[in-house]
């Protein structure tokens, strides 16, 4: 018997970031729904958030249904370095993409960060505890999640965290943390991985079923959190990868509150939801299953890449 499709499913959609690790994944997924109809991919070169005209040409163009915001100024450190470029993608630029889909009438998706919190309590946040962002990453994105709510009310924030998966087509973007520990485990190097920094590892390919079945069961506004279940340190998650991944170049657990250097990033910031409907929660399945699907269908090209040899 065929799945009921609801009324209200968004049949078309648009994905800007289309080029990075989780706007590649949403797209991907989104693509290979037979609910939904179509996916416009939108990278930097078709849409620079930072500039509203392309965004409302763009969203005029595309005429969605839903419009998937994974555009992002990533990395606390390069955040901190420049904090106009930061606000200027995660604030300015999540309110250009939401005015744009609120005249077309299209629902826009913001993805935001476990970064909000300042990571000093003493359980994982859930949807009602209080932001307190400390670093630029986490008040820029902050700051965007209030524009696109603001923007229409019917939007959807959905929080994520240390996001894991497929490598994204682009040659552009900065690999995905396992990928580069797998990368480094192959090449016979053994990393010296952040043990004190507790977070709640999320692959993106369930991050975009997740939302796809959001959007089709007409979830709206938010804060959701959508991560897989349980949590991990940095160290956890990369002895994890490399060992599934049958490589014998272990790393090496380190103190320490980020990069030698650089800001320290809030210590415990696993995440936990009380508002996402029950028959979507349940996809937020052990961030291990996730990372055993990742290295199985992932891990071999992987880990190939990295024992190429390199011609300059």
């Amino acid at each position: 018997m065929a799945e009921r499709v609801p009324v209200d499913a968004p049949r078309r959609w648009l994905v800007l970031g289309a080029e990075g690790l989780l706007g590649s994944a949403v797209a991907d997924v989104a693509g290979a729904d037979p609910r939904i109809a179509s996916v416009v991919r939108a990278g930097r070169d078709r849409a620079d958030v930072t500039r509203p005209a392309d965004v409302e040409r763009l969203v005029r163009a595309a005429r969605p249904d839903v419009v998937v915001n994974a555009a992002v100024f990533t990395g606390v450190d390069p955040c901190e370095a420049d904090p106009a470029g930061a606000y200027g993608v995660n604030a300015l630029g999540a309110r250009w993409v939401a005015r744009a889909c609120a005249d077309a009438g299209a629902r826009c998706v913001y993805i935001s960060t476990d970064y909000v919190f300042d990571g000093t309590g003493e359980g994982p946040y859930d949807e009602r505890a209080a932001p307190r962002p400390v670093l630029t990453y986490g008040v820029s994105k902050l700051a965007g999640e209030l524009e696109t709510l603001h923007a229409d009310p019917r939007h959807l924030v959905v929080r994520t965290a240390a996001l894991f998966g497929p490598p994204a087509p682009s040659a552009r973007r900065r690999a995905g943390f396992v990928e580069r520990i797998l990368r480094r485990a192959a090449a016979g190097e053994r990393a010296d991985v952040v043990d004190t920094l507790v977070m709640s590892p999320t692959y993106t390919v369930d991050l975009a079923r997740t939302v796809v079945e959001m959007l089709a069961a007409g979830v709206d506004g938010g804060p959701y959190h959508v991560v897989n279940e349980g949590s991990a340190t940095w160290y956890d998650l990369a002895r994890a990868a490399v060992v599934g991944a049958g490589l014998p170049a272990l790393p090496r657990p380190a103190a320490g509150a980020g990069p030698a250097g650089g800001p320290a990033r809030p210590p415990f910031t696993p995440l936990t939801s009380v508002r996402l409907p029950p028959h979507v929660r349940r996809l937020n399945r052990p961030w291990q299953d996730a990372l055993t699907e990742f290295l199985r269908e992932h891990g071999p090209a992987v880990v190939a890449a990295a024992k190429r040899p390199h011609h300059h």
